[in-house]
């Protein structure tokens, strides 16, 4: 039962985002919800970790049917081709949940949706007791035997929207489906029972006006979805929006959460200088059946996976000496200085350095 507290005003900026009576369903205080992986992080401080991820995410495609002009994976795209089939995905995902890993998040790479594999991998990792997530642009959501209702097998679905309307969206993604999307959110939110519903939102200087933000939270809150995730943009230094984050907190609306942490967590380079420990909260699986350390590095050529789905189980990868050796590489602070990016893992592995540091271990 949720405790009767007091609240900030909705937007308030407080240690976790905006404050409000809602949970944020992406942000630092999730950790709070897997004490054995905090456990697994801390009794082995060379990053080693060997407890399984928390969750996956994994890659059916590298195919995609947008054009972003911020997009992340386009290198990795161009030299990963769609190698997994639907028995490795099979022995993945009961080596998963016999490992303890709780959720699989279906995303890019490419769009998931236009995969082949999509349907069957989706209804395999339930089979398995998994929790599934899926990261979509929406655009093409109800095709073939795919229906409405087969989306209440995810316990979220992210929409990656990243435009406030119709011109926007043609400008940042090449296409004029903005209102489709729109419409397709409006579907899913009649499944029952509804998969909690957010839209992804990557703020540049194309999209960042903040009356036409406000109109789009506004129009998200009444159509009955759940978040707004608004994060910055990495590796693009000309789209980076100067807008400042006491502007977008006037966002939020009574009963939609508006997650804006990310603007500033995500923004540090090289880790903040600190040691990773975090990588092993989760996993990215591309769809080649590559296996990285972390999501991040995975788009940098210079870096490897530590091993192949197509040469060997999740298992003797995620035990296996080159994710050792690179889990080892993560643990040195001038390794993760020089080769980190903007990463989502940056701000778990400041909480972990600040309670590495607390000397009054049995006291609140």
């Amino acid at each position: 039962m949720p405790l009767n507290r007091p609240t900030a005003p909705q937007g308030s900026l407080g240690p976790f985002g905006p404050s409000s009576d809602l949970p944020l369903e992406i942000g630092l205080e999730k950790i709070l919800l897997f004490p054995h992986k905090l456990t697994g992080l801390f009794s082995n401080l060379t990053g080693a970790d060997q407890t399984y991820p928390i969750s996956v995410e994994l890659s059916l495609t590298s195919r995609c049917n947008l054009s972003c002009n911020f997009c992340s994976d386009l290198i990795l795209r161009q030299n990963c081709p769609d190698n997994l089939e639907i028995s490795r995905l099979k022995d993945l995902f009961i080596d998963l949940a016999h490992g303890g890993t709780r959720g699989v998040t279906i995303e890019g790479g490419g769009e998931p949706t236009i995969s082949p594999l999509f349907k069957q991998a989706v209804l395999t990792a339930k089979a398995q007791k998994l929790s599934v997530g899926l990261i979509t642009n929406g655009a093409e959501l109800f095709k073939g035997s795919i229906s409405k209702q087969f989306y209440s097998n995810f316990q979220w679905i992210r929409i990656s929207l990243d435009a406030s309307n119709a011109q926007q969206y043609k400008l940042i993604k090449g296409s004029d489906r903005f209102q489709a999307v729109l419409d397709n959110l409006a579907a899913l939110t009649t499944i029952k029972p509804k998969p909690v519903l957010g839209l992804g939102y990557v703020l540049t200087n194309q999209n960042d006006q903040i009356d036409s933000l406000i109109a789009l939270t506004e129009t998200l809150s009444q159509m009955g979805a759940d978040y707004l995730h608004l994060r910055p943009v990495v590796d693009r230094p000309n789209l980076v929006s100067k807008a400042l984050p006491e502007n977008l907190s006037a966002l939020s609306r009574p009963g939609f959460s508006v997650n804006l942490a990310a603007m500033t967590d995500n923004m540090g380079q090289g880790n903040d200088g600190l040691p990773c420990l975090a990588h092993s909260l989760s996993v990215a699986i591309t769809a080649d059946g590559s296996v990285w350390l972390c999501g991040r590095l995975g788009s940098n050529p210079t870096e490897d996976a530590m091993g192949n789905l197509c040469e060997a189980s999740f298992s003797e990868i995620w035990r296996g000496p080159r994710r050792l050796k690179q889990a080892k590489l993560a643990a040195q602070e001038s390794f993760c200085r020089l080769n980190c990016p903007q990463c989502r893992m940056t701000k778990y592995n400041r909480l972990l350095n600040r309670l590495s540091q607390i000397k009054t271990k049995d006291f609140i």
